[in-house]
C-alpha cells in the first residue's frame, strides 16, 4: 500500500473559528485517507487591498510570507495559507463582495438584512478564495488560488453560530437548507461549507504535487 504524503502547513489567520474548521475539513475521514495534514495557526495581521477576490489574495499571501517568515522558518512548512470570504448578493450586483466585513462591522447583520429586506431578490454567493505559497526549503515559492462557493438567500437573522465578531451567518440561508449558517451547527456548516470547497481543491492540487516530487 503506498504510503501517503506529509502536508506541514502555516494557516496565516487570527480567526479562530475559522482555524478550527479548516482543522476539521482536513480531518474528515476521507481526506485523512489521502494527506497526512500538520496545521499550525499563526495569526498574521495583514492589510486588505481593493482589487479582485484573487488579487487580494495574492497580496495577503506575499505579505504573510513577508511578515511570517522573519519569525518562523519557512523551512517547517510546505505551505503557506491564507484565505479571503466574501458575499456577492446579486440584488446589489455583487457588492459587498471581499468587502463584506467593514460593512458588517458598521452595520450588522440587522442592518445587513434591512437592507435586503427592500429588494425581491435576495439570492447571494459567499466565496472562500483560499491563497496557497508552496514554501519548501528551495523551493520556487509557486503560488496557487482555490475558490469554493456555495449558493443562498438573505433572510432575517436566526441563529447565534459565527466566525468573529463580523459575521454574516445569522442572516444567510444555503440553498437546500431550512437554517441559515447561524443556526447550523459548526460540524455541519464545515460539511457544506465554500471554505471545505475551497481547501479541498488546494488539498487535491498539493497532494497531486507530492506525488510527482516522490515518482
Amino acid at each position: 500500500m503506498a504510503s501517503i504524503p506529509t502536508l506541514r502547513i502555516a494557516y496565516a489567520t487570527g480567526n479562530h473559528g475559522k482555524f478550527a474548521e479548516a482543522k476539521h475539513v482536513f480531518n474528515r475521514p476521507e481526506n485523512l485517507a489521502r494527506a497526512n495534514v500538520i496545521l499550525q495557526q499563526f495569526d498574521v495581521d495583514t492589510v486588505e487591498i481593493q482589487g479582485s477576490k484573487v488579487d487580494i489574495s495574492k497580496h495577503k499571501l506575499k505579505e504573510a510570507a513577508t511578515i511570517l517568515f522573519q519569525e518562523a522558518d519557512a523551512g517547517d512548512f510546505d505551505y503557506l495559507l491564507v484565505e479571503d470570504v466574501s458575499l456577492d448578493l446579486d440584488a446589489l450586483n455583487g457588492f459587498p463582495g471581499p468587502y463584506c466585513k467593514p460593512m458588517l462591522e458598521a452595520i450588522g447583520p440587522d442592518g445587513l438584512w434591512d437592507v435586503m429586506s427592500r429588494y425581491e431578490d435576495r439570492n447571494a454567493t459567499v466565496t472562500c478564495t483560499v491563497g496557497a505559497m508552496a514554501v519548501r526549503a528551495g523551493g520556487s515559492r509557486e503560488t496557487n488560488v482555490f475558490i469554493g462557493s456555495i449558493r443562498g438567500t438573505m433572510v432575517p437573522p436566526r441563529g447565534e453560530v459565527k466566525h468573529g465578531k463580523a459575521s454574516w451567518n445569522s442572516v444567510f440561508q444555503p440553498a437546500g437548507f431550512a437554517k441559515t449558517f447561524g443556526e447550523l451547527q459548526f460540524v455541519e456548516q464545515a460539511e457544506i461549507s465554500h471554505r471545505r470547497i475551497a481547501l479541498e481543491k488546494f488539498l487535491g492540487n498539493a497532494i497531486e504535487a507530492a506525488t510527482e516530487v516522490n515518482c
